[in-house]
């Protein structure tokens, strides 16, 4: 479905005035016929050119009942059905599959009205011993038209128009003296015709209620699909930071360490702290607090989550970055940068003062440090503890063997 002519909320509003209000077609907002149109003009060609081709084949299958009728008959129906009528249709078929719509509708508007005008024709302008039949054959033509149709009820009362229109003139020019019940089987046909077009006036105000009431439940239904999606990206976002929070992150995190275990590629994990925040807390209060970790959650990301890495809020001033695909060198680069950009950006207070922070950070690689999502975050803890106890605002990497780490050292060093 298409809904790029007006907004959506000029969508709904179009269907709710056009439904309520049981509005003709012809009074729609402009957006909703062109919506209309769009959904409709495809099966619209496809519909045109089957009946059209079906009306030419009856057309030239009506040339035996001719040759019955006298050879007079026969051939003028000979010239009249497969030089005029054959190509009219040929050509309703051709404009139906090639042209613009526009054009479409104007020669919709032909075939039927030269079948029925020819049929009259062959009945009342030639010695004819079934001109009876013929003109009832006309007629019967122009009723099956209106209800078979898929075209608006405008077009089909033009159609019918011209049809009973021609059959009228025909017989007020005939050369020689018409039947006797000629005149009234024209006029019942003509009132036949008429009655007739409630059908489809009846079945297009039902099918437009039906797309208005349908179209507005696909509204609905994409409306609520978005609203489904903000709810799941809200779910999975910290409210405080922005950032992706621990549900979201432990959902990939796992999913990650599957496929690495599955490549046997290596993996890293990062526990973030930042230092003395609790401190800083006390010191400066909780608004202060919020904006520390706001900024320092900008900062992270934007070392991290720029160049696709997994950055989350793990809780309260922890943050945790899942890197795949990486070697140690890199994943160690990585945390120390991170490093360097929370220390080398203070924290503004209220009274313009200025703050510096600075953060800790565990590193733990797959290959050395386990292969569950428990054993490596648990090493990236350690490593981080070991950062902390050493003086902060370093980088420890968790190493293979009894859980002991090196001397601490910033890697930067």
């Amino acid at each position: 479905m298409k809904l790029d002519h007006p907004s959506d909320q000029d969508i709904d509003a179009a269907v709710m005035q056009a439904a309520d209000g049981a509005l003709a077609f012809r009074r729609w907002p402009a957006g909703l016929r062109a919506i209309w149109h769009d959904e409709n003009d495809r099966r619209l060609r496809r519909e045109l050119i089957f009946i059209n081709a079906i009306g030419m084949a009856l057309g030239l299958l009506c040339l035996p009942f001719d040759y019955l009728a006298g050879p007079q008959v026969f051939e003028t129906a000979l010239t009249l059905r497969v030089g005029l009528v054959a190509p009219v249709y040929l050509m309703a078929m051709f404009v139906a599959r090639y042209g613009s719509p526009s054009l479409q509708r104007v020669t919709c508007l032909l075939p039927v009205p030269c079948f029925a005008t020819v049929g009259a024709y062959l009945g009342m302008h030639t010695i004819n011993p079934y001109m009876s039949e013929y003109v009832m054959a006309s007629g019967l033509l122009i009723m099956m038209t209106g209800v078979i149709l898929p075209l608006r009820p405008a077009c089909l009362f033009t159609i019918s128009g011209l049809a009973l229109g021609g059959l009228w003139l025909v017989f007020l020019t005939m050369p020689h003296p018409a039947q006797a019940n000629i005149p009234t089987l024209l006029a019942f046909i003509s009132v036949i015709c008429v009655v007739t077009l409630a059908i489809p006036v009846r079945t297009t105000r039902l099918r437009d209620q039906h797309f208005l009431l349908e179209l507005r439940s696909r509204l609905m239904s994409a409306r609520l699909i978005v609203a489904n999606r903000q709810l799941s990206e809200l779910s999975h976002r910290d409210e405080l930071t922005g950032l992706r929070n621990r549900r979201y992150f432990e959902r990939v995190f796992e999913s990650a360490l599957e496929t690495s275990i599955a490549r046997d590629d290596e993996l890293a994990v990062m526990m973030i702290d930042v230092d003395h925040f609790k401190a800083f807390n006390d010191t400066h209060g909780h608004m202060a607090g919020d904006r520390a970790l706001r900024q320092v959650a900008r900062q992270l990301e934007r070392e991290f989550a720029a160049g696709g890495y997994t950055l989350a809020r793990y809780g309260g001033e922890e943050f945790v970055v899942v890197v795949e695909d990486s070697d140690v060198e890199t994943a160690l680069q990585l945390a120390d940068r991170a490093r360097q950009a929370v220390s080398a950006r203070p924290v503004t207070l209220d009274d313009d003062r200025s703050v510096r922070l600075t953060v800790s950070v565990g590193v733990a690689m797959r290959k050395v440090a386990g292969s569950t999502a428990s054993a490596l975050m648990g090493r990236a803890d350690e490593a981080l503890y070991e950062a902390k106890q050493a003086g902060r605002d370093l980088v420890r990497l968790a190493r293979k063997g009894d859980g002991r780490l090196p001397p601490a050292m910033p890697v930067s060093a």
